[in-house]
């Protein structure tokens, strides 16, 4: 059994913010602001980097519709 990889993702999971995210978009899509506003006191940089992870490791993914100015 590969426990870096285990060990990994309990790092990942196990992070505050992390939590906060999934738990909210396990409901339904949510644009970044509303995000911030639902889960109250998070930075919009650890906000930024808690969504850049999860993307990063497959978990979200990110739509950017096609309006002026871009919106994500």
């Amino acid at each position: 059994m590969d426990c870096t990889k285990v060990n990994e993702m309990l790092g990942r999971m196990g992070d505050k913010w992390t939590i906060l995210v999934m738990t909210l978009l396990s409901e339904r899509p949510h644009r970044f602001n509303e995000l911030k506003r639902l889960i109250g006191g998070v930075s919009q940089q650890m906000l930024t980097r808690t969504l850049r992870a999860l993307e990063r490791d497959g978990m979200v993914s990110r739509e950017v519709f096609p309006t002026m100015p871009p919106q994500v």
